[in-house]
């Protein structure tokens, strides 16, 4: 994989449209410590819709999805520099996505710790409304003391199956007990916790039973028809399309597995309105950057 490193001007990104602004709690900001992700030549990266993101194919170098990262080097020094020049009233209003178009414990953060430094920064600030961790890397485990010290923090991990065959099949990625695992250590440690499954692929009967054991404060059902914020148009274009044994535009298995989480749960929610469903800290300000 090539690693180019690039410093960012900017490093939080002004939501005013999209997936991430839906009802009833939208998102202010995402936050994205690399372009690109070591994990597209893995199961996830068959159907990863960043991958038809602008920020990605507007590259002149056009590079193929997994091939190549970009790490945004001076990070946590513009996110530090950004937090500190807000007033208190701003920054509660902030409610940051980290991260929409990468995983922010994608494989090479563990040399580079952009995704920690950053962590390091908000660990100076106590009045943020949320930043919710969005990944599916056992490399954040090295991070839940950090996580544990932030209290709007919420580590969100994404489990699509719990058949581990079916994504080894796809190309393998982080193992699924170990993603467990790693919910449940983040749990003890006082973290908030939050299930993704998102794309829902196809799972065991014992599914539903395993997601409710670990308690997590909230689970998230999507399917690849709402989940790639085009209808399941970008989907279309992917690899996965072409090499899925099933119809993936039948969302009948990832409703079920909602219906069945909805009933023993209290806080279930469906694709966007999941994603954005985690109420503010405060009193929303409306303030944005």
């Amino acid at each position: 994989m090539v690693v180019i490193e690039r410093p960012a001007q900017s490093i939080l990104t002004s939501q005013t449209g999209g997936f991430l602004t839906s009802a009833p709690y939208p998102f202010t900001h995402t936050l994205s410590p690399y372009t690109g992700c070591g994990f597209g030549k893995t199961s996830c990266g068959t159907y990863c819709y960043a991958q038809f993101m602008p920020n990605w194919t507007n590259l002149p170098e056009r590079p193929a999805w997994g091939e190549v990262a970009r790490v945004k080097s001076n990070a946590a020094e513009v996110l530090a520099e950004t937090l500190g020049k807000l007033s208190p009233a701003k920054r509660a209003n902030l409610r940051i996505f980290m991260s929409s178009i990468t995983d922010p414990y994608q494989p090479i953060e563990a040399k580079y710790q952009v995704t920690r430094a950053c962590l390091e920064g908000f660990q100076r600030f106590n009045d943020l409304d949320l930043l919710v961790i969005q990944t599916r890397s056992l490399l954040v485990e090295r991070d839940l003391d950090l996580l544990a010290s932030i209290p709007y923090a919420y580590l969100s991990m994404t489990i699509e199956t719990d058949d581990q065959a079916l994504l080894t099949t796809l190309g393998g990625g982080s193992v699924i007990n170990k993603r467990f695992e790693v919910l449940r250590k983040a749990k003890a440690a006082g973290i908030q916790t939050q299930v993704t499954v998102s794309p829902c692929l196809p799972y065991t009967a014992n599914f539903a039973e395993k997601l409710l054991a670990l308690e997590t404060d909230r689970l998230v059902v999507d399917d690849f028809l709402d989940g790639d914020g085009a209808g399941g148009n970008r989907t279309a274009q992917s690899p996965f399309a072409q090499i899925a044994d099933y119809d993936w535009r039948d969302s009948a298995s990832a409703r079920a597995l909602y219906e069945n989480l909805v009933a023993n749960h209290p806080a279930v929610a469906w694709s966007a309105s999941g994603f954005c469903g985690i109420p503010p800290r405060v009193a929303a300000s409306n303030l944005l950057l």
